[in-house]
């Protein structure tokens, strides 16, 4: 019968190769030995809350000031090239918009709010409802109407999404022409 020790030998890992002494575990351990910190619990008062992370979009709004995109500022260049392709489908030419909320968007005077994804829509509409109930609708915002619609990074991922998106800027297009 060949014992662990000829296997060993004959793969060439004896006698330098030797079985360790089995690890304790932390129940043989004595209790000054348990590797425990001793961690203060912080009392209500000395809690410090978390910064809150506010999303930062941007505005792009059409050079005849019909249009106001609200979108993520954090736009790649697939995403980049998405966009434009849909500008040149529509027809229209755009620039930044050097805004940071809805209610300055009224020096340019938009007709039409297109808020591109669900939290840039939940936030202008202050609502919680999800995209595909905010979606197929003109809604309100500011004195604008609003259409809501996918974002850029959902539709690289979901291109069956793109005709729902069409079909909302048809409906902006028709909304803005009903003026």
């Amino acid at each position: 019968m060949i014992t662990r020790e000829d296997i060993l030998r004959e793969l060439e890992l004896m006698p330098l190769w030797s079985l360790r002494n089995p690890v304790p575990t932390l129940l043989e351990l004595p209790v000054s030995d348990l590797p425990v910190e001793l961690v203060h619990t912080p009392t209500a008062e000395s809690i410090a809350l978390p910064a809150i992370d506010v999303p930062v979009w941007q505005y792009l709004r059409s050079e005849d000031d019909d249009y106001l995109f609200a979108l993520t500022a954090s736009v790649g260049a697939d995403e980049a090239l998405l966009l434009r392709n849909i500008f040149m489908a529509m027809g229209i030419k755009v620039a930044a918009a050097p805004i940071k909320s809805l209610e300055e968007a009224r020096d340019f005077h938009p007709k039409l709010v297109m808020a591109l994804g669900e939290s840039i829509a939940q936030h202008l509409l202050q609502t919680s409802q999800p995209l595909s109930d905010l979606r197929g609708v003109i809604h309100a915002s500011a004195g604008m109407a609003l259409v809501a619609t996918y974002d850029l990074t959902h539709l690289l991922q979901n291109w069956q999404d793109k005709a729902k998106v069409w079909d909302d800027l048809c409906l902006a297009r028709q909304t803005l022409q009903s003026l």
